[in-house]
């Protein structure tokens, strides 16, 4: 009942002015929202995402808690002050900000299928724009095999290496080609169609990367995979994520340490979080601090692995 409130409030008027039913017991549920399968007036089936009442109002409240930790934390300095804690914090209001405004959740969704129209395997929900507001999302129904599950992927016949190929495909194209992707591409967002298109869910959580930053990512990640570690370095110290007093070869050689124990080894002996585990300790040892336009990336990164692992 409440939810049906909250959809009556939002779109305004009562709910069988927009959808001939709704089901009541919600497909998926989680700390911000909760989905709800339903068909609309005009017979499309469709998701209809709707916020949980009092979600912002609660968010409010405790993200003052984290501000205030990590004003306090940051006041210590040293390792502390180095990872930034108030500027992560500040990222993740902004992130969960935009996250309890369906209207930009539907938005990003729009953006990310025109960014990736012409992709093939990779597909993007269409949004009904006359039934979406703040606190509603309505979307068109996928049918399909949550990514998670290997044994029903396999009895439907689908080719998992592929599978797990073009998501990490679709994901570098999002972002290093286009510098907008999809931030929480977690098992439970992602799913695979019948003719075996991966389609992606939920878009509250989206990042970006200016253009100059793709192409020192992609030199970074192309520089790692061929041994050029000098040029890895010189990068961090263009940059700026070095300071300057340290030396480049020295850099250079660190980086080296964590690259080689991975190179020429098959995909399924590699990982990422591995990687990006050593290159934190690398971290720390050249003063770096903590850059929080790259955060989502880097979780994205040791996601998608994960879920083509």
């Amino acid at each position: 009942e409440d939810i049906r409130a909250e959809i009556e409030q939002g779109l305004g008027g009562p709910l069988e002015k927009f959808f001939a039913f709704v089901e009541p017991v919600p497909v998926g549920a989680a700390s911000v929202a909760q989905v709800h399968r339903g068909r609309t007036t005009d017979g499309r089936d469709v998701a209809i995402k709707v916020l949980r009442p009092g979600v912002r109002r609660n968010f409010a409240r405790d993200i003052e808690t984290y501000e205030w930790a990590a004003a306090h934390l940051e006041s210590l300095g040293g390792e502390a002050s180095r990872l930034r804690p108030q500027l992560t914090i500040a990222n993740f209001k902004r992130w969960t900000l935009r996250e309890l405004d369906l209207r930009r959740e539907a938005a990003s969704a729009s953006e990310l299928a025109s960014a990736m129209d012409g992709h093939p395997g990779y597909r993007v929900p269409a949004i009904d724009w006359d039934r979406t507001c703040g606190t509603v999302m309505t979307l068109e129904w996928i049918d399909g095999i949550k990514i998670s599950n290997r044994e029903a992927l396999i009895a439907a016949g689908h080719d998992l290496p592929d599978l797990a190929r073009r998501l990490v495909l679709a994901f570098l194209r999002q972002a290093i080609a286009g510098g907008f992707f999809h931030a929480d591409m977690h098992q439970g967002n992602l799913f695979v169609a019948p003719d075996g298109t991966i389609v992606a869910i939920d878009f509250g959580i989206m990042g970006r990367i200016n253009r100059q930053a793709r192409f020192w990512l992609a030199e970074i990640l192309y520089g790692l995979t061929t041994g050029n570690y000098r040029r890895v370095a010189e990068i961090h110290f263009e940059a700026q994520y070095v300071p300057s007093y340290h030396n480049v070869d020295e850099f250079a050689t660190a980086l080296r340490a964590v690259g080689e124990p991975m190179r020429g080894k098959p995909v399924s002996e590699l990982s990422v979080g591995q990687m990006l585990d050593g290159l934190f300790a690398i971290t720390r040892d050249f003063d770096m601090k903590t850059q929080p336009h790259l955060l989502l990336l880097q979780k994205t990164m040791v996601m998608v692995e994960g879920v083509a692992t």
